[in-house]
């Protein structure tokens, strides 16, 4: 699982489907990215958005990436 991403969602105070509108993204694949059952890398476009919503740098997610690959 994803944690550090539901962690900064639940942050904002938003839900997966909130998360999905603002990435153009169905809420289900949202979910599967969230919860580790998308196991390849995350399209960078995603990256980009992610880090404007949570307001954290790019460079902080793929960090957190790595190690969730690990």
């Amino acid at each position: 699982m994803r944690e550090y991403l539901k962690k900064l969602r639940k942050d904002k105070h938003l839900t997966q489907q909130n998360v999905a509108d603002v990435l153009g993204i169905s809420q289900n694949y949202y979910h599967c990215i969230e919860n580790g059952e998308r196991q390849k890398d995350l399209d960078l476009s995603i990256v980009m958005k992610l880090s404007e919503l949570f307001g954290v740098t790019f460079e902080w997610i793929a960090e957190q990436e790595k190690a969730y690959k690990s």
